[in-house]
């Protein structure tokens, strides 16, 4: 009698049918298939999300949250539900708003951000990801809406390998509070949507920025070039 083994894989997330909680829990079955397309179900609604993981930058276990690749027009598609995710596609522009950052974060609990952005023109790579210890934790709070306090920016952020930006090596220099600018923060007092207003950047010199007439990449009201490119992931 013939004997038939299977090596099964345990494919988390690969399917709708088999939905993950994140891309870390995919990341930690330790069986992903790279960078790519995969299916999540954070609240267990029976209705999963089909969206992108990076499975490689950092360690991986990366859900991108806000994907904006410049095509010629200048409209970007803020979504106020956390569901908005599903549109990753690089020529829906999708951004979160901070009330679906408010509301992801209460049910996924992600711990850091990733900030990834770079223009042809000035050519520089802004890549930060947020620290991964409860300091950290002051700038999930702040740009998911938990609190109006701006946390300060040198010492919760860790630039990747590609990162060569102006912005990130003058970290003293980020934010504006109140009436002061050059205060050493993430993000500008008083904005609302904080994911791609200001999110960090050095007074009339190098910012984060996409607004339909600001799309600015470590510089300040440079032009900007089709496939230029905004993204933020959460872990």
């Amino acid at each position: 009698m013939n004997a038939y083994f299977c090596i099964c894989l345990d494919t988390l997330g690969w399917s709708p049918d088999r939905p993950a909680n994140s891309c870390k829990h995919i990341l930690d079955s330790g069986n992903h298939k790279g960078d790519g397309e995969y299916w999540i179900d954070p609240v267990k609604s029976g209705n999963p999300l089909k969206v992108y993981c990076d499975m490689t930058t950092d360690g991986g276990g990366w859900l991108v949250v806000c994907n904006v690749v410049f095509d010629g027009f200048f409209n970007i598609s803020a979504t106020s539900s956390y569901r908005g995710i599903q549109n990753y596609v690089d020529h829906s522009k999708m951004c979160l708003t901070k009330v679906a950052m408010k509301k992801f974060q209460t049910i996924l609990s992600f711990t850091q951000l990733r900030f990834y952005c770079k223009k042809q023109n000035p050519g520089r790579t802004f890549h930060v990801v947020t620290a991964a210890n409860s300091s950290g934790q002051a700038v999930i709070q702040y740009f998911s809406d938990l609190t109006d306090a701006l946390p300060k920016a040198c010492s919760l952020f860790v630039r990747m390998d590609d990162d060569d930006s102006w912005l990130a090596e003058k970290c003293h220099e980020w934010g504006a509070e109140e009436n002061d600018i050059k205060v050493g923060k993430w993000g500008l007092s008083g904005v609302t949507e904080r994911l791609y207003n200001h999110a960090a950047f050095i007074w009339s010199h190098y910012h984060w920025m996409i607004l339909p007439d600001r799309w600015e990449c470590d510089d300040f009201h440079g032009n900007v070039t089709i496939g230029d490119f905004w993204k933020i992931f959460v872990r």
